[in-house]
């Protein structure tokens, strides 16, 4: 049995799991509380979001701070005419 057979024998699992927490889901909550549970889903989500676009502006600035950081090692050399 290989790597890539297991892998998608876990992936068959999870996505059963996954059905299985749906039909549960759809007996036993009530439709409003379903809707309540997907809108804080989407917020976790939109958090998440959050921090990875803070992330990526540190990084940005840090990149930018590096460029103007190397620039100032430059030396001007006169040029006489």
């Amino acid at each position: 049995m290989s790597i890539r057979t297991n892998m998608q024998d876990l992936e068959n699992i999870a996505h059963l799991f996954e059905e299985i927490k749906n039909i549960a889901m759809a007996r036993l909550v009530p439709k409003e509380a379903r809707a309540h549970f997907r809108q804080a889903e989407k917020e976790a989500l939109l958090g998440v979001k959050s921090l990875l676009d803070a992330a990526i502006i540190r990084l940005e600035e840090d990149d930018s701070m590096k460029q103007v950081s190397e620039s100032n090692h430059l030396k001007q050399i006169p040029v006489e005419d």
